[in-house]
C-alpha cells in the first residue's frame, strides 16, 4: 500500500497501545503486553491477528483498531477480486496468497470485493475437538482388531510387557495451542498399569524424525479401576517446540507394570484453539 488506505464502515472498535511503529491498515496482534505487528510466522508466541489498525503510530501511541471493515485502497493491492485475504508472513499486511512456510499459521481475515476494496472480518479464536482412533498397527497379540469388552468397548489391549499402541493425526493449519490431549483407555481387571508416551511432529517434505516434544514418562492412568474409561493425560507432550500449524504427528503410548489385565485404547481426544475460518 503506497498510499494510505481508507476505512469504511468500521465495527467492534477498540483502543490499542502500541508497541512499536504501526501504519493505517496494518494487522495488529498482541504480544503479550502491547499491540504490534501480527504475521503469519511461526514463532514462540503467536501474532495472529486480532485488530486493523485506524490510524498511524508508534510506541507507546493509543490508537483505533477495528475488527470489522470496508478497506479502500486506491492502488489496488488487491489482486483478484472475491478471492479470500490472509494475514501474510510479512509482518502486519494482508495478502492473497495463502502463506506456504512449513509451520505458519493460516488465517483468513477477509475477502477482496474489487481489486481497490476489501471486506475485513477478524473472527476470535474458536475451539476444535477430536477424537482419532488407534491406528490398525500396534504391537499387541490381536494387531489391527483389538478385542471387544463388555458391553461394546472394542479397541486395542496393552495386556503384556512393552506392548504399545499408536495414534497418528495432523495439527490444523490455523492452530494456535494444544489445550487439552488426552488418551482414553478402558480398564479390563487392570489397576497396577503405568504408561509412558513419545511424540514426533513433522512437516511435510521434512527429515521424519522430526521434534519430539516432551516425553509422556511412566505414570498411571488417571481413575484406573476395573471395568472404568481412565485416561492419561498428555497435553504437555505438545510444547512449543513440537506444535506447528499443519505438522504431522504420531503418539506411541506403551505400557509397563502390568498385573494380569488390560488396558484398551479407546482414542486420544484432542481440543484445539485454532483461528482462520473460511471467508
Amino acid at each position: 500500500m503506497a498510499s494510505e488506505p481508507t476505512i469504511q464502515y468500521a465495527e467492534k472498535i477498540a483502543d490499542l497501545t502500541l508497541n512499536g511503529l504501526v501504519k493505517k491498515g496494518n494487522l495488529l496482534a498482541h504480544n503479550g503486553t502491547n499491540w504490534v505487528h501480527a504475521s503469519a510466522t511461526d514463532a514462540a508466541t503467536n501474532l495472529y491477528a486480532q485488530y486493523l489498525a485506524m490510524q498511524s503510530g508508534k510506541s507507546g501511541d493509543v490508537i483505533k483498531g477495528c475488527k470489522g471493515c470496508v478497506l479502500y485502497d486506491a492502488d489496488a493491492p488487491f489482486t483478484t477480486a472475491n478471492a479470500p485475504e490472509y494475514l501474510s508472513g510479512t509482518a502486519g499486511l494482508l495478502t492473497q496468497v495463502r502463506p506456504a512456510t512449513a509451520g505458519d499459521v493460516i488465517q483468513i481475515v477477509g475477502r477482496a470485493i474489487s481489486t481497490s476494496l476489501a471486506r475485513i472480518d477478524i473472527s476470535p479464536p474458536r475451539e476444535v475437538e477430536v477424537f482419532i482412533r488407534p491406528d490398525t498397527y500396534d504391537t499387541t497379540t490381536e494387531p489391527g482388531l483389538g478385542v471387544i469388552d463388555s458391553p461394546l468397548w472394542v479397541g486395542s489391549a496393552i495386556d503384556s510387557a512393552g506392548e504399545d499402541v499408536y495414534f497418528q493425526g495432523r495439527f490444523p493449519s490455523g492452530v494456535l495451542s494444544v489445550d487439552l490431549a488426552r488418551v482414553v483407555w478402558n480398564s479390563i481387571a487392570e489397576t497396577t498399569i503405568t504408561v509412558s508416551g513419545a511424540l514426533i511432529t513433522c512437516a511435510d517434505g521434512a527429515t521424519n524424525t522430526g521434534d519430539t516434544g516432551t516425553a509422556h514418562t511412566a505414570a498411571a492412568p488417571t481413575g484406573i479401576a476395573d471395568n472404568k474409561l481412565c485416561y492419561s493425560d498428555i497435553t504437555a507432550m505438545f510444547d512449543a517446540g513440537a506444535l506447528k500449524a499443519g505438522y504431522n504427528f504420531t503418539v506411541a503410548m506403551t505400557e509397563s507394570g502390568i498385573s494380569s489385565g488390560d488396558l484398551q485404547a479407546i482414542g486420544l481426544y484432542m481440543r484445539y484453539t485454532v483461528v482462520g475460518e473460511a471467508a
